[in-house]
């Protein structure tokens, strides 16, 4: 397989990425975690540059409001991880760029997600904490929660929120499945599951080995997924785990702060994509269960990874953050 740089942009600290797509609009989405601006580019375009914002910044999180070209977004998550000013935006599509309104709010969410309601009656809020309160950059000693609540459009508000009986310690990871969601922190993975008519929200424990971020796919074509996870707070392990996080494989220390986390099908089967932020700062494509991995670029430190296909070619999207770069590098599945 074969990546090739086609397309790059700076942008100091790029971090949270998205693609945004509705109808015949199709935009690639990216953000600074510093107080930097947030980019749209167009794919319609040739890569046309629009300033969603020009400051603020601070984003970890952007999530589309389905059916549109509009999202949520966090801001003033700095400086690092005290980030009690918090709050989340709506950027409102208006044929040409985006509208802001604040939405409210939510300090230390670091991910937050819309979760849609049986039969499209609305949206579930949930919004993870990276911390309770906050002394300094490096006191943990307040946990974290896990928010839920309703989101409504309409009202651009979140209403009925309430923290879950949990406390979650260095949240970093959140991954939506189908029909329920992934948690991750010091504490492990947790499937989160929303409310039915005869439940409340369910937490369900899945492994207590401190997890940093989690994805899933079918890596070695036995029909069940299996999970690639980043253990310790941004590192510096990897593991490969099967469908009930039995270990297949663990890596040696040699993956310091990583953190960007992608898994899906490229091609005729499944792979992973892995990133990390010190050191050698490599974007790998991981192809087996054992982590055999291939380089797709070096020295730029990804933050977020996603991949995506226009006009019947397949992409991938990394916010090289050390590096500065918004890069997209056309793969070749041949």
């Amino acid at each position: 397989m074969k990546f090739t740089k086609i397309f790059k942009d700076e942008l100091d600290h790029c971090y949270a990425i998205m693609r945004l797509k509705h109808a015949d609009q199709d935009f690639l989405v990216v953000a600074s975690e510093e107080k930097q601006p947030c980019y749209a580019y167009d794919l319609n375009n040739d890569y046309a540059r629009t300033v969603v914002w020009p400051d603020v910044g601070g984003t970890m999180t952007m999530v589309q409001i389905p059916g549109t070209l509009n999202f949520l977004a966090t801001q003033r998550f700095y400086p690092g991880f005290n980030s009690a000013a918090c709050r989340i935006v709506k950027e409102t599509f208006n044929g040409q760029g985006w509208d802001q309104t604040i939405v409210g709010d939510f300090p230390y969410v670091h991910r937050f997600d819309l979760l849609t309601k049986p039969n499209g009656s609305g949206y579930w809020y949930v919004g993870c904490t990276i911390a309770n309160s906050k002394k300094d950059v490096d006191d943990w000693s307040d946990p974290g929660k896990v928010w839920v609540g309703d989101y409504d459009d309409s009202q651009e508000q979140v209403s009925n929120l309430r923290a879950l009986d949990f406390r979650l310690t260095k949240n970093h990871g959140y991954k939506r499945m189908d029909g329920y969601a992934l948690i991750t922190g010091v504490q492990g993975i947790f499937k989160l599951v929303p409310p039915t008519a005869t439940h409340d929200w369910q937490l369900l424990q899945l492994s207590t080995t401190e997890t940093s971020d989690i994805f899933s796919a079918d890596i070695n074509q036995d029909g069940q997924p299996e999970y690639l996870t980043i253990e310790g707070f941004h590192g510096p392990y990897l593991r490969i785990s099967d469908h009930n996080f039995k270990t297949i494989t663990k890596s040696a220390a040699d993956t310091p702060f990583g953190h960007a986390i992608w898994g899906g099908r490229l091609g005729d089967r499944d792979y992973f994509i892995f990133g990390w932020r010190s050191g050698k700062q490599d974007l790998e494509l991981i192809t087996s269960d054992h982590l055999a991995t291939q380089l797709i670029d070096e020295q730029v430190g990804p933050s977020n990874v996603t991949v995506y296909e226009k006009d019947g070619q397949t992409y991938l999207l990394s916010a090289n953050r050390e590096a500065n770069q918004v890069a997209v590098y056309a793969i070749d599945l041949e």
